[in-house]
């Protein structure tokens, strides 16, 4: 049985609309799940994830602190 956990994030009502008309679903909740499962399925993270390596420098944002390392 798979166990589901309940999240919450802050995000501005614009990009709200925004993922809500690129998703093409109604409701918040549908927009988000669409795009976490698209963020998972998707075979082009792994490029993004090598970019977002080279491309930062200095102090990483906590959000990034999984994604990037600090190896040079």
């Amino acid at each position: 049985m798979m166990r589901l956990v309940i999240v919450q994030t802050r995000l501005s009502e614009d990009k709200i609309k925004m993922l809500k008309e690129k998703s093409g679903k109604d409701t918040i909740k549908d927009a988000l799940s669409e795009a976490v499962y698209h963020y998972l399925e998707c075979p082009l993270i792994d490029k993004i994830h090598i970019n977002i390596n080279r491309s930062i420098r200095g102090r990483k944002p906590l959000y990034l602190k999984d994604y990037v390392s600090d190896k040079r």
